[in-house]
């Protein structure tokens, strides 16, 4: 059957995305049971948590408990486990709660107030994590702080680690003697410069901090400590992050590798490294689009690569002589596996998302272009595809750039039905990690310093470009679509170029001055290397806010965004909607009550996918035989 492309009919549905599509994260193992949060999109974004016994897995704690945390807005390290006993933060009132093994009801173990908890890690009788305080002025302050598990710590804890802008989530040695942790300070973001830090622990609190590693222009993350009290860490002081080790006499290289073994510390809860024992280490590792996973051995330097299925892997975890993950593939939605090393490893959850016909799914196809200044750009194709269906005869698909967050981010080459969405109605989508995307080294990454704004949107544009001069996609049905940093790109792409005929801003900036006076902390001199210090940069800051070139835009745009961002305020959205208007120029603006940074409600993604396939079919004239007459 030929029907025009983009409208396809697809087996993934607006609702049926929703519905399904949630998201599985912080695996952990605690003996023979395995964990992970699982978000349920259907009961309002709500985040639960999983065990698998070995045998099945059962939800641990149901409605209405969410386990997140909103320290950095980006949470992670939400809840930690040890011998049955969880503790976790819920996001409805940001405290601590402690369930007990075999209970049902949750004990709170911190006060309600102005602290936000995340990074949290359990040790003996002790919770440790990373205290936000937001009783302070003019900023939030990021502390370790160290709870009783059976108190109810109406101090908020003890405090361990202070006097940095930020902190990291601490390690704690196997004897409970050491503390280890990374900070950082304004303007560097932690993939910029951090330190590692240790010092002892007593009853009483934490010695004077000692630095173990990191400094200026060295990023340090994910310190922890193996069997024998010896302190693992991944630095880039090389240009990539790779593993080192301290045994007590300084940290040590303990490989040569031209590639990233960590990605950007965005959230508290990553782990891309796990230590099998005194002298080996589970890693994983990119190479190019995809990842792979390994055996470090710290006496030869050497890499045993593992055979397990998979294009992405993270959440490394290792217990009793099993690793367990959260792996990638190419052909179907994340799973959690686990394992003995070496041998395949059985999958522990079922996402319950669409299933799709292998004729139906577009698998990721390396593509790499130079842009005008002749550098090397990375990205990931995918070309329409759906079972039965083909476009007319001579006619080529319509192209959709995706343009990821961060803009420190990376898209994987793992299956999203997000894209296939896409794909399956006919739309050939290129996802683009632009200059300033991780997984690349340091120098790739920091292409992007002083020129978002430039650089990213130069490599949108001449990626979706190559596509055209190779044939593969219609140059006259160029469209972007980026949530967050994304969203900027489509701004600035629609405001400096001509190449795309439409876009989609998902919570977007469209002011770079209003974003660097309103946005949180963790973000808020972000803007000092990417773009230029603040306020000394002003005009600079202006030249590359879209809100100011509205009457250059080109194309048709839509704007989404969540009434209660925090990240990107909706301001931002409504200020250019309304820049545009007075410019005489049509815009649809949609905004979603009671979503932050990223919609998580089944009813606000259905809804806004609904609006974004009937605004491409109009601005594209999909199925129009009488386009260009």
């Amino acid at each position: 059957m030929r029907l025009p492309h983009g409208t396809w009919p697809s087996p993934i549905t607006p609702e049926s995305l929703a519905a399904g599509q949630g998201s599985v994260d912080e695996v952990r193992v605690d003996g023979r049971d395995t964990y992970w949060l699982a978000g349920r999109p259907s009961e309002g974004g709500r985040t639960t948590l999983v065990r698998h016994d070995g045998t099945r897995a059962q939800e641990v704690l149901p409605a209405p408990w969410d386990v997140r945390t909103r320290v950095h807005e980006y949470g992670g390290g939400a809840y930690a486990v040890r011998n049955g006993t969880v503790v976790f933060s819920h996001v409805g009132d940001d405290r601590v709660h402690r369930l007990d093994a075999g209970a049902t009801d949750p004990v709170a173990i911190t006060p309600a107030g102005a602290w936000r908890f995340g990074g949290i890690v359990l040790h003996g009788d002790h919770v440790y994590a990373v205290r936000e305080d937001h009783s302070r002025d003019p900023e939030p302050a990021n502390e370790v702080v160290r709870l009783d598990l059976h108190g109810d710590n109406p101090d908020g804890g003890v405090v361990l680690a202070t006097g940095t802008d930020f902190v990291s989530r601490p390690a704690v040695s196997p004897d409970g003697r050491s503390l280890a942790w990374v900070a950082w300070r304004h303007p560097s973001m932690p993939w910029d410069s951090t330190e590692l830090l240790r010092a002892a622990l007593s009853e009483q609190g934490a010695g004077d901090p000692v630095v173990v590693a990191g400094g200026d222009e060295v990023s340090v993350v994910q310190p922890t400590f193996g069997p024998d009290g010896a302190l693992w860490f991944l630095s880039d002081e090389s240009g990539w992050w790779v593993v080192h080790r301290d045994t007590g006499s300084g940290p040590v290289a303990l490989h040569e590798a031209r590639s990233d073994h960590a990605g950007p510390q965005w959230a508290l809860g990553m782990v891309d490294l796990a230590v099998l024992d005194a002298d080996r280490a589970l890693v994983r590792w990119w190479d190019d689009a995809t990842a792979a996973l390994g055996v470090l051995d710290a006496r030869s330097g050497e890499v045993e690569p593992l055979t397990v299925e998979g294009v992405a892997f993270d959440q490394l975890q290792f217990v009793d002589g099993e690793l367990a993950l959260r792996r990638g593939l190419a052909d179907r939605l994340p799973e959690v596996v686990r394992g003995p090393v070496g041998e395949v490893p059985r999958v522990l959850n079922s996402t319950g998302s669409p299933v799709l016909d292998p004729a139906d799914v577009s698998p990721p196809e390396a593509w790499s272009w130079t842009d005008t200044e002749g550098l090397t750009v990375h990205g990931l194709l995918h070309q329409p595809r759906a079972a039965g269906v083909e476009g007319p005869e001579g006619q080529l698909p319509p192209l959709l750039v995706m343009v990821h967050g961060g803009p420190t981010g990376r898209t994987e080459a793992s299956f999203a039905t997000s894209t296939q969405f896409w794909t399956t109605r006919g739309f050939a989508v290129l996802h683009v990690n632009y200059s300033g995307s991780t997984g690349y080294g340091r120098a790739y990454r920091e292409r992007l310093l002083g020129r978002w704004g430039l650089l990213d949107i130069d490599d949108c544009v001449t990626g979706a470009i190559s596509l055209a001069l190779a044939g593969r996609v219609d140059p006259t049905r160029l469209a972007i679509r980026g949530g967050s940093a994304g969203g900027y790109s489509v701004l600035r792409a629609m405001t400096t170029s001509r190449a795309f005929a439409a876009g989609t801003s998902l919570f977007g900036v469209a002011d770079l001055a209003a974003l660097a006076a309103e946005t949180h902390k963790f973000e808020s001199r972000y803007l000092d290397r990417l773009v230029a210090p603040w306020p000394e940069g002003e005009s600079v800051y202006r030249d590359r806010s879209p809100i100011h070139h509205v009457d250059r835009l080109h194309g048709e745009l839509l704007l989404l965004q969540g009434a209660d961002d925090m990240v990107v305020p909706l301001a931002q959205a409504r200020d250019m909607a309304e820049a545009m208007r007075a410019a005489g120029r049509d815009v649809e603006l949609n905004v979603y009550p009671g979503e932050g940074h990223g919609f998580r409600r089944a009813e606000s993604i259905a809804d806004a996918l609904t609006r974004e396939v009937a605004f491409y079919q109009r601005a594209l004239h999909l199925g129009d035989d009488t386009r260009g007459v």
